[in-house]
């Protein structure tokens, strides 16, 4: 496929020599966005009040009108935050308001994610019920962890209220299929909150054919928006349970569900403080694939997913180990884990080696694929994207090696 690759990466600010198989934790946007990005934070300071009290707002507009063709939503249903874990906490500090309420949840959420749930539990008394999930997993064997937890803890005098799943996890990097939970959950009128932060431009998506009940995914990620740009999508059958993180002076109580509450959930959300609202108003800019993208959305995420089944190969053939994956096939899109030639010992503390790692990789091989421990095991997670190519994969492969071996 041409276009993609090593040869993409001038087209980025990323700095000479260094090999970056790290995309899904920062993102990274490219050059063409910058002038756009600088445009608006002028605009900002030319004439403050001016554009960010009046002339931002329809930008905005025009931009959130994009993602929600992208998303398959009304418009109205999507609101900007900075990022997932403010989205996040909006909808489940909103929700989870009374003592010994059900959090149903995974072993395997976002560390920042986690910590919100042991605050809910901490200073609201809710009650979380943990899936232990440990992959590599089929698509079905999640679906029965989940039945068997509904069953065990959902009743109708002490139901489940909330299930908080990823649409795609960060470490592993695995696909999980947020689609058949969702459907699974409507069945036992369990409220899902899908924490997407790894979705948008990874994988296709229709929120209105899956219907969650609310969606958090970043733009600055796998969109290549600037950072840091989030949308939280929640249908109109629940704008009235939810309230920003941040509560500003447009804040009402909703009481039902009767009233259209529409208009003031995106006045709640619209001004969350005086900040830097730029990132959000580049996603109209090319933002979706980007300016000189050679295939458009699709193209991309064809070649980010054949890149990391490819590139998971031959990082594995190096390290003598292999790749993280289901017998369907379903758990690789455009992150792969591989396992890592290195066992578990007394010498250093799991995070010792994940710092290790870290330091190594950076500053003595020029390059970056975090490592993580998992299901009694160490593996690493490496991201497949337009700038890399098999080369890359096959350099921090060697890196990767010669780490673990310095650390055996």
């Amino acid at each position: 496929m041409t276009g993609f690759g090593r040869s993409l990466r001038s087209e980025f600010f990323m700095e000479d020599g260094y090999t970056p198989l790290n995309h899904g934790s920062f993102g990274v946007y490219p050059k063409a966005l910058r002038p756009y990005l600088h445009q608006y934070q002028l605009q900002a300071e030319i004439n403050p009040d001016k554009f960010l009290r009046r002339e931002m707002f329809p930008i905005l507009d025009k931009n959130r009108e994009r993602l929600a063709g992208l998303v398959h939503c009304d418009p109205q249903e999507i609101v900007f935050v900075t990022n997932a874990s403010v989205g996040i906490n909006s909808v489940v500090r909103s929700l989870m308001l009374h003592p010994t309420e059900k959090l149903l949840c995974f072993s395997t959420a976002y560390n920042a994610v986690e910590r919100t749930m042991a605050y809910v539990q901490d200073a609201l008394q809710s009650k979380l019920i943990p899936v232990q999930l440990d992959y590599p997993l089929s698509d079905d064997q999640v679906l029965e962890n989940i039945e068997n937890a509904i069953a065990q803890h959902h009743h109708p005098s002490s139901p489940i209220k909330l299930c908080l799943m990823d649409a795609i996890t960060s470490v592993p990097g695995v696909r999980f299929p947020f689609e058949r939970v969702i459907k699974l959950l409507k069945e036992h009128n369990i409220l899902s909150l899908v924490d997407g932060a790894h979705a948008i431009g990874q994988i296709p998506l229709d929120l209105h054919e899956t219907d969650p009940d609310f969606f958090i995914t970043n733009c600055h990620k796998w969109l290549f928006a600037p950072r840091g740009a989030a949308l939280l999508y929640v249908p109109r059958r629940n704008q009235y349970l939810i309230h920003p993180a941040v509560i500003n002076a447009s804040y009402q109580n909703h009481p039902g569900p009767k009233d259209d509450v529409s208009t003031n959930f995106q006045l709640e959300f619209s001004w969350p403080g005086t900040c830097d609202f730029s990132s959000f108003m580049c996603i109209n800019h090319g933002t979706i694939g980007f300016p000189t993208n050679p295939g458009g959305e699709d193209k991309i995420q064809e070649y980010c997913h054949q890149l990391a089944v490819d590139g998971g190969k031959e990082v594995a053939n190096i390290l003598g180990t292999e790749v993280m994956e289901n017998e369907e096939k379903t758990l690789t899109v455009a992150m792969v884990n591989v396992r890592l030639p290195l066992v578990p010992n007394q010498r250093y503390s799991e995070n010792d080696i994940v710092q290790a790692f870290i330091d190594k990789l950076l500053y003595q091989h020029n390059c970056m694929a975090p490592a993580y421990f998992h299901n009694k095991t160490w593996y690493t997670r490496l991201s497949a994207q337009v700038y890399n190519d098999l080369d890359d994969f096959r350099l921090v492969g060697k890196a990767l090696l010669a780490v673990c071996n310095e650390l055996q």
